[in-house]
Order: structure tokens, then C-alpha cells, then sequence
């Protein structure tokens, strides 16, 4: 009886092995990347609708906002990836993105300033594949996930935010993307890499303000250029 059950047990312990073996074997199968990035943007004008105690809610038509890419706190991405190399990636990217509010078609007097220097941040969970192979290969990608902006604002003579304080972070709503990228195909051991890449983010967010909120839908296209490390 002894017998039977140490049988039993070498036997148990031999699935779990083969199990492990083959977990581990498919994981190392697997590849990796890491990719920084910078590069310019542009946001489509859009109408932002503005909630503050004691007025009646405005919209502000045809607001329009430029990223001043290159202008401290700079706009940049950070992008993870895990997959196949060749084949379907899963993806964690964090799009540091900034909003300056420039004028308006109407009621642009409601904003003293309308900021978002400590990044109007979109982590998006990605799916990526490659459209094409060799040398280069083109790999597009879709991505959804949330909303993380700073504002940073003066409305009807009313502020809110201060730069550089982490407390004024907020849930600002949800996010998307879609994109291509193209990028060497690499070989032999963990090396360096490159990214050239286009994209269109959409957000759906709401900025808090003092005593209320300013709410809507933003477009914005992106051209990066980055640099980063990846597995063969």
C-alpha cells in the first residue's frame, strides 16, 4: 500500500513537472520590448462643456488647444510589450500627452487659463500584430484604458490645480487608440531598437474646476519617434 502511494505520488509530481516544463518553455518562447518615445502632436478643436456653482452651464465652442511638445514638461510615451515578436503583443503604454488652451469660436472669456502641463495621460491596454515583415516591419495596434489628466485652470476668475502637485491627479474619464508603427526587426540576443510611429488617440474627459467640472471629447494625432530594448 506504501508502494502504491509513493507511485502515486512520484507520478503526481511528474505532471507537475511536465506542466511547469511546459509552462516555462512557452514563456521563454515568448518576447519582450520596452520603448520610449517623443514626438509632436495635434488636437482637433472640440466644444467643452463647463459645470461651475452659480452660473448657468456655458459651452465653450470650437476650443482649441496646442501641445507645446518640446516645452517643459515635455510630451514623451513609455510603452511595455509581451508577446510574439512576429505575432499577436500584449501591451502597457503611458501617453504623457499636454493640453493649452489658445482661444475659442465662442465663450472663450470663461477661461483665464486652461492647462494640463502635468499631462493629460492616457494608460491604455494594448493588442498589437505586425501588417508586414522584414527588415522593417510595420505592426499596427488598438488600445483602450483610462484617463489620468492634471488640470490646471482659471475659469471666471476662479483657480484650481497647482503644477507639480501630485494630489490635483484625477480620474478623468476613459481613452483609445489606434495606430502603426514601424520598427527593425531584431536578432540574436537583447539589443537595442527603434519606433516610428503614427496614431490617433480619442478621450472622452472631465477636467475638475473650481466648484465644478469641464467636460469633453478630444481627437488628437501623434507622430513619435522613440528608441528602446527588445528581446529577438
Amino acid at each position: 500500500m506504501v508502494r502504491q502511494a509513493l507511485s502515486a505520488l512520484n507520478w503526481s509530481m511528474r505532471r507537475w513537472a511536465i506542466l511547469l516544463g511546459t509552462l516555462l518553455g512557452s514563456a521563454l518562447g515568448q518576447g519582450f520590448g520596452f520603448v520610449y518615445y517623443m514626438g509632436f502632436t495635434w488636437t482637433l478643436p472640440t466644444d467643452l462643456t463647463v459645470v461651475q456653482r452659480g452660473y448657468p452651464d456655458a459651452v465653450v465652442k470650437g476650443a482649441e488647444f496646442s501641445g507645446r511638445d518640446f516645452t517643459y514638461p515635455w510630451y514623451y510615451g513609455v510603452r511595455l510589450w509581451y508577446g510574439e515578436a512576429a505575432g499577436l503583443r500584449y501591451e502597457l503604454e503611458l501617453i504623457h500627452h499636454k493640453l493649452y488652451f489658445e482661444g475659442a469660436v465662442e465663450n472663450a472669456d470663461l477661461f483665464e487659463r486652461f492647462t494640463v502641463t502635468d499631462g493629460f495621460n492616457y494608460l491604455l491596454f494594448n493588442l498589437a500584430y505586425p501588417l508586414s515583415d522584414g527588415p522593417l516591419r510595420a505592426v499596427g495596434r488598438v488600445g483602450v484604458g483610462v484617463m489620468l489628466p492634471h488640470p490646471e485652470t482659471e475659469v471666471r476668475g476662479q483657480a484650481y490645480g497647482v503644477d507639480g502637485d501630485w494630489r490635483y491627479y484625477q480620474f478623468g474619464g476613459f481613452g483609445a487608440q489606434v495606430g502603426v508603427s514601424v520598427e527593425p526587426v531584431g536578432s540574436g540576443p537583447i539589443g537595442l531598437t527603434g519606433n516610428l510611429e503614427g496614431k490617433l488617440t480619442l478621450a472622452s474627459s472631465r477636467f475638475t474646476i473650481a466648484n465644478g467640472y469641464a467636460q469633453g471629447f478630444f481627437f488628437s494625432l501623434h507622430g513619435v519617434l522613440g528608441v528602446g530594448l527588445r528581446s529577438p
